[in-house]
Order: C-alpha cells, then sequence, then structure tokens
C-alpha cells in the first residue's frame, strides 16, 4: 500500500512560509535551503516544491529533492507554527532506503551549515568544502577550521 509518511527531524527554522519577507534573510531559513540543494547538487537531482506517491499523485511541500533514483522525491515540509521541519515521502517499493539517504543528507548537509555558522560566531575563520563530485556523491564533508586569536 501506498502512502506519505512523515519523519520527524532535530532542525527547526524560524516559523513562517519559505516565501514571507520575515524568513527570507533568516539564517535558519537559508541553511535549510542550502542544505537541500546542496544534497541535489551532490545526487544529481533538482530542487521542487512536489513530490509525488507511489501513484503519481502530487503532493505540495516548501522544498522538494527528486533524484535520478528516486523520482517521486523527498519532501522538506516546515510548521509555520513551530519551525520544526519533517521530512515527507512515499517509502513504497524503496527497498535500498534511497529517500531515506535524501533526508539524511540534508540533515547532515544543514548541521554541516550550522556548525561552520556558530563556529563562525565564535570569531573562527571556517572555510566549508565538498571535495570533488565523487566524494560529494559518497556524501564526503570537509570541513576546514582555523581558530582566529
Amino acid at each position: 500500500m501506498s502512502h506519505i509518511a512523515s519523519y520527524k527531524t532535530k532542525i527547526k527554522v524560524k516559523p513562517g512560509s519559505p516565501e514571507s519577507p520575515s524568513t527570507q534573510n533568516d539564517p535558519t531559513w537559508k541553511m535549510l535551503r542550502a542544505a537541500v540543494e546542496a544534497a541535489a547538487q551532490d545526487l544529481g537531482g533538482e530542487v521542487g516544491n512536489v513530490i509525488l506517491d507511489y501513484y503519481n499523485n502530487q503532493r505540495f511541500v516548501d522544498f522538494a529533492v527528486s533524484t535520478p533514483e528516486f523520482r517521486r522525491g523527498v519532501g522538506v515540509r516546515v510548521s509555520r507554527s513551530t519551525g520544526e521541519v519533517r521530512f515527507v515521502y512515499d517509502p513504497y517499493g524503496d527497498t535500498k532506503g534511497v529517500a531515506k539517504s535524501i533526508a539524511d543528507r540534508i540533515t547532515q548537509n544543514y548541521t554541516t551549515l550550522a556548525v561552520a555558522r556558530a563556529l563562525k560566531e565564535l570569531n573562527y575563520d571556517v572555510e566549508v568544502t565538498s571535495g570533488d563530485q565523487a566524494e560529494a556523491r559518497a556524501g564526503r564533508r570537509d570541513v576546514l577550521v582555523r581558530g582566529v586569536l
């Protein structure tokens, strides 16, 4: 049986909509958008705002990553009132766990960006590099941190 499932994350952004002027310049939303875009690029996919269930019924989300391995897409939905982030997708027939790996990649990217931002706030000079394309597809992110005294 096919259905869209929702998976809670520990990611939380400023409450609101991605189109709202109050969130467009918010750093948490910028990091979320960058994390989604990096995951799509790493996996040879694209970013949109629609996911599909197994029967090709559309669901609108705030962000969606569709890849050649999982064309139905993994959605990112943000609670307008709390800012809680959830991943939504239809796992039916995904025997390799590709959808979960896409969600994990977005989470890892967001975490990397959040750590880099926190270190910058502590006056560290931070540089985030992704290595070559093969390393990026394998999920590798190199984070170089240089302390400034």
